[in-house]
This record gives structure tokens, sequence and C-alpha cells, in this order.
């Protein structure tokens, strides 16, 4: 494998890897799904809701969102960035 590709696919991995630490850090599920929303789930999925698994509403939706954010953030940085890349030539042949 080419040391250029490698440092390419490092790049985009660590990016994605930022990009979602940084939406995960942001997301708070427990602030837009109420305590009784996420007891009703945790009733549903385990059968009752105890101390220990009425937050997994909020962790899945934490979750879901964090990555939905950050394959929709790479998805745009990487447009931009190409774009960017390809306009560097075209400025460059105008002066």
């Amino acid at each position: 494998m080419d040391m250029v590709k490698l440092v390419r696919r490092s790049v985009k991995t660590v990016l994605f890897m930022a990009l979602f630490c940084l939406f995960a850090r942001l997301i708070d599920a427990s602030q837009f799904i109420s305590l009784d929303t996420a007891n009703k789930f945790s009733t549903w999925f385990h059968g009752s809701a105890n101390q220990e698994n009425y937050d997994d509403l909020w962790f899945f939706t934490d979750v879901m969102l964090s990555l939905l954010s950050s394959v929709v953030a790479y998805n745009v940085l990487i447009r931009l960035f190409r774009k960017f890349i390809k306009r560097i030539p075209e400025r460059m042949s105008q002066h």
C-alpha cells in the first residue's frame, strides 16, 4: 500500500473518530427525552423499569444521533475539501 494512501485513510479515520467524540459530547438525549418516556422504553425493552436500565433509551439515542451527526458532518467536510482542492489549480492558472 502506498504511504500516501495510508496517511489519507488514517486522517479520514481520525477525522471521523474526532467528529463522533465531539457529537457524543455535545448531544445529550436526557435533555429532550423525558424520564417517563425512558421508563416506558425500559419496561418495553426489559420488562421492568429500575435504576439499572431506565437510561437505555438515552444511551441508544445518544449513540445513534452521534453516529448520524458524525456521518453527515464527515461527508460535508469531505465534499467541501474536494471542492477546495479542485479550485486550487484554477486559482493558480488565473494568476
